[in-house]
């Protein structure tokens, strides 16, 4: 009798915090980079978000925010990221989303290990390509590389609780060096919007991030990328005529049917997303999971 009343009350406890639960989203798109001041190529991160979100407003995401070109400064980037962390409480549901261009920028702090000397990192509206930009003022202060993205999504993943769920997606590119010949038999039109860039950023005089040792146990944490530390990202023209991060579009499919993350999971574990035709050969997904 007693086993059986602790049970109800443990099964009543879940459907009140299942009740309450809010599902919440961060949707970062840039894609209109004003090239003569940055460095950086238009691309079509803005499309994907515009694609995103009224896919994730039918699934019962009803806390959900959007940053898109120049609202996606790096300032802002963090702050929602903090803003967004404050309002999570135990058992809610978090995406987060970001397209845009990526690059390799030089490991300062030697934290990446294995003979690796690049961190990663996205690239906000106000970052530069090199530090020729700002009049050679430059140093990457406007990049967020994953040593200050780290902290940020643990605190997020820990006001989540054991019960919360987080799904982070990245639809950029970490390439250092892939050569061109390799994107040949790629439609050139397709060509044109080839993400991020393979020379690797080593601005003089940056400041190292301390370095976080370990997320915080708690809610799951999935973090899924559109391709390899080595590899460029391509976009995929859809049959609408316009472009998206290959990745974006591959979710947008998924959100069609549900937000269920454990299912979305298993897709990119077994590779399910191959089927549609939609990543070029030259680029591989990657999926870490963080309980």
């Amino acid at each position: 009798m007693i086993k059986r009343t602790i049970v109800l009350v443990f099964v009543f406890l879940m459907t009140v915090v299942s009740s309450s639960a809010t599902n919440r989203a961060l949707l970062i798109g840039i894609g209109k980079y004003v090239r003569l001041k940055t460095g950086w190529n238009v691309i079509h991160g803005d499309n994907d978000v515009a694609l995103l979100q009224p896919l994730l407003a039918k699934q019962g995401f009803t806390d959900m925010t959007v940053l898109i070109n120049e609202q996606a400064i790096k300032a802002r980037i963090v702050d929602e990221l903090r803003n967004l962390a404050s309002r999570c409480k135990d058992g809610d549901k978090v995406y987060l989303h970001f397209s845009g261009h990526g690059q390799p920028i030089c490991d300062d702090n030697h934290d990446e290990g294995n003979g690796k000397k690049y961190d990663e990192s996205i690239i906000p509206y106000d970052a530069c390509r090199d530090s020729r930009k700002m009049n050679g003022t430059y140093r990457g202060q406007y990049h967020l590389i994953d040593d200050e993205l780290c902290p940020l999504l643990d605190n997020i993943k820990r006001k989540l609780g054991m019960t919360g769920h987080l799904f982070v997606v990245v639809d950029a590119c970490y390439s250092k060096g892939i050569q061109k010949d390799e994107f040949t038999e790629t439609n050139p039109e397709v060509l044109r919007y080839l993400g991020g860039t393979d020379v690797a950023f080593t601005p003089p005089g940056r400041i190292p991030v301390k370095t976080l040792k370990g997320f915080t146990p708690g809610a799951k944490m999935t973090v899924v990328t559109a391709c390899q530390e080595t590899e460029r990202n391509v976009e995929y023209k859809a049959a609408d005529g316009k472009f998206y991060g290959s990745l974006s579009f591959y979710i947008s499919i998924l959100l069609k049917s549900d937000a269920d993350f454990n299912k979305w999971r298993e897709c990119f574990h077994t590779g399910a997303y191959r089927k549609r035709g939609i990543f070029q050969p030259s680029q591989h997904h990657s999926i870490e999971v963080f309980p």
